[in-house]
Parts: structure tokens; C-alpha cells; sequence
């Protein structure tokens, strides 16, 4: 009984139980964004274990949520990472501390305050980013050409559907 269990346990199931072929259009879309979840999410805790000493873990995902934002101003890392005015205030303050971030006057308007990268800071997450590229590229490593340029058109069609929808949106 016990040599079943190891069997069942270490088995590589689908996170939804089936193959994709089963599935419907939601349910294989709904499993595509779970897998690619729990992947990045892995990769990020794996990555964050290296800087452990410097950042925490909250303020470490945080970071990686407003790197493609930078520069911008207060309200679009509220937007990004769905922080409080204050808890989003709190962070740039922790990360200008930490020497992650510069704060700039924004010379059309003096009352919008410009949050960056510093130079240190920009090195980390493009490492980070080339490890994460490399990460990903494993995974289709054994892709052909048209299979790539498959997943290239539909993340492409993903990121325009995304892009253009609020997501204050009601249903």
C-alpha cells in the first residue's frame, strides 16, 4: 500500500487533473494561467533566496511587480501591485532606504514626485530578468520554429486582450 501512495504522490499529475485535450477553451486557458503562475512564482521564491538578506519577501515581490513600470509616480506602482496610497508610500520609502529607488521632482509638475531605479538597483533586476529569460527558455527547448512562432502570435493576442481591458471592469 505504502509503494502505491510513493507512486500516486510522485506521479507528474496536470494541475487540473487532465490533459489539456479534454479541457474546454476556459478550462485549458484557466490551467495555461495557473502552470505559468506556479512556474514564475517558483522561479521568483528560488530567485529571491539570493537576496534574502537585503529585501523581504513581500518587499522583494513587490519590486519584481513594478520593475517594468519604473519610472513612474506613486499611483502606478498603486496600480501595479494593488497597494494603499499608504502601504504603496511605505514601500518606495523602504526601497529608497534600501538604495533601490530614487525619488525625482517630474519637471512638467512639481507636485507628481518620479520613482526609479538606482543604477544598482536596474543591474539586479536585469540579472534577474536574464536568469528568468533563461528559465523560460528551457521550457521550449524542444519546441520547433512554427510551434514558437504559434506561442509567440497567441502570447502576443494574450497581452493585446489584456492590455485593453480594465481590471476595474464589472462582469
Amino acid at each position: 500500500m505504502k509503494k502505491n501512495k510513493k507512486n500516486i504522490s510522485s506521479a507528474k499529475l496536470p494541475l487540473t487533473g487532465k490533459p489539456e485535450h479534454l479541457l474546454s477553451r476556459v478550462e485549458v486557458f484557466k490551467k495555461m494561467c495557473r502552470m505559468l503562475e506556479m512556474k514564475r512564482k517558483r522561479f521568483i521564491e528560488n530567485d529571491w533566496q539570493h537576496y534574502s538578506k537585503l529585501i523581504p519577501r513581500q518587499q522583494f515581490l513587490h519590486l519584481m511587480m513594478v520593475r517594468h513600470s519604473l519610472p513612474c509616480n506613486l499611483a502606478k506602482i498603486m496600480q501595479v501591485t494593488g497597494m494603499t496610497s499608504a502601504g504603496a508610500s511605505i514601500f518606495v520609502d523602504k526601497m529608497v532606504k534600501r538604495g533601490a529607488f530614487e525619488r525625482h521632482e517630474d519637471p512638467a509638475d512639481r507636485r507628481n514626485i518620479i520613482i526609479s531605479f538606482t543604477p544598482r538597483a536596474e543591474k539586479i533586476t536585469e540579472r534577474i530578468d536574464d536568469r528568468l529569460n533563461r528559465y523560460i527558455f528551457q521550457f521550449f527547448a524542444d519546441c520547433t520554429q512554427e510551434e514558437l512562432e504559434n506561442l509567440e502570435q497567441a502570447s502576443r493576442l494574450v497581452c493585446r486582450v489584456l492590455d485593453s481591458r480594465n481590471e476595474d471592469d464589472e462582469f
